[in-house]
């Protein structure tokens, strides 16, 4: 629990601009600076007005220790999951950070636990050899054990998840229906000679599954029936797609071996446009709104036109310093530097505007929702992160506009 500025006990869900004035100013916090190696967590910040182009706390959450710290976090839906060491998972209201029940340790979550799967009614945490299925009340609806191997990140819809998987005999993608009691899974598909350790993407009623020996697939989520009117239903790339399939209203996006990101056509599998990175890529790409942000081995982030340009793609940018994609905004991608320290990248050019004095800040997710970034303390205080970009905010203050970072960081502190 945080404390006031008289040492009384606050409670960190109530940090939230509708309420009151001296509270919100609790809440606020500027970020300018560097990142030593193992800071004190700084708590959620000191009163202070507001300039345009900070950062602030839009909420903080203190969790216990009694499982470990967290050291993963998803944002998931209308949630933030964190997850411990010994598989206990936190759910987190992620417009209010309110913990809508108490943590859960998964079943076999200490050995293994997957990215969870949020479906209407359930939250799906998968494990190596199990579905564990909650509700969306946090209690146990049953575990599910399977007579196979879990290989890739899995994805949901209506009562469906969907993940790679390790069959007598090869690799299948399976679905699996987590309201059935006793079905080990409604269908697999066979992808010949390969295995399946990227996740798939879903998008209404149809599944995208990449496999290692370069085929992508389009399916019929309850029938497994192939819809791309191309050789055999699939596109083929040069090498392993071992990255995630990404997926939205303008494509879907395959990072393959071959060293080319190709965003697909969902209705028929043609390439839209390529990017030749010259480089195999590991790594599933960042869909933004207007920018597809791939990462490059030896380049670092390259932010690529997703809506306009030639079939063979020019990086906007590159960011060779940079780690993770946090979130973006219409103006900047907010991204994680190599240093530790969050930071403003302009959309434009990739310049860097402003960024953040925490030192405490150890683990982050990526959030393609908004632009809040959600972020936990070295004292398990899960942060949701928002920009100011707009004065006024708090008080009347203006300041200039945005400088060049030597400058912003001499101003902000």
């Amino acid at each position: 629990m945080a404390s006031s500025l008289d040492g009384a006990p606050v409670n960190p869900h109530r940090l939230h601009p509708s309420l009151s004035f001296p509270m919100f100013l609790l809440a606020a916090v500027l970020f300018t600076g560097c990142a030593p190696k193992g800071p004190a967590d700084e708590g959620v910040g000191n009163p202070r007005v507001l300039p345009v182009n900070c950062f602030e706390t839009h909420w903080a959450e203190q969790l216990e220790t009694v499982h470990g710290k967290v050291k993963r976090i998803f944002a998931r839906d209308t949630y933030v999951i964190g997850y411990t060491d010994d598989g206990t998972s936190y759910v987190l209201d992620r417009a209010t950070g309110a913990m809508p029940f108490p943590p859960v340790t998964i079943r076999n979550g200490d050995q293994a636990l997957r990215a969870p799967v949020v479906l209407k009614d359930f939250i799906v945490y998968p494990t190596n050899t199990s579905l564990e299925v909650y509700d969306r009340a946090g209690a146990l609806v049953r575990s599910k054990d399977l007579r196979y191997s879990i290989r890739s990140d899995a994805v949901g819809n209506k009562t469906f998840v969907y993940f790679g998987a390790d069959l007598q005999g090869g690799g299948r993608v399976v679905a699996v229906d987590v309201t059935s009691e006793y079905l080990d899974h409604r269908w697999e598909l066979m992808f010949p000679h390969a295995a399946i350790s990227a996740a798939p993407a879903v998008w209404g009623d149809i599944v995208y599954a990449a496999a290692t020996n370069g085929d992508v697939a389009a399916v019929s989520y309850d029938s497994r029936e192939p819809l791309w009117p191309l050789p055999n239903g699939v596109f083929h790339t040069g090498e392993e797609v071992i990255a995630d399939l990404q997926i939205d209203d303008t494509g879907v996006y395959v990072s393959s071996m071959d060293t080319k990101l190709c965003a697909l056509n969902r209705n028929n599998g043609k390439v839209k446009w390529q990017y030749l990175a010259k480089a195999p890529l590991h790594d599933s790409p960042v869909v933004l709104k207007e920018l597809v942000m791939q990462r490059v081995d030896g380049v670092g982030f390259v932010a690529i036109d997703k809506l306009a340009g030639a079939y063979n793609r020019a990086p906007r940018w590159i960011a060779p310093d940079v780690t993770k994609i946090l979130s973006a905004d219409a103006k900047f991608v907010y991204v994680l530097r190599n240093d530790n320290m969050i930071v403003a990248l302009d959309k434009m050019d990739g310049h860097a505007v402003f960024t953040s004095t925490r030192h405490d800040l150890v683990t982050y997710t990526t959030n393609t929702k908004d632009a809040t970034i959600f972020a936990v303390t070295t004292g398990n205080r899960v942060l949701a992160i928002t920009p100011v970009l707009k004065p006024g905010v708090v008080g009347e203050l203006a300041w200039v506009p945005a400088a060049p970072m030597k400058q912003v960081v001499a101003l902000a502190r």
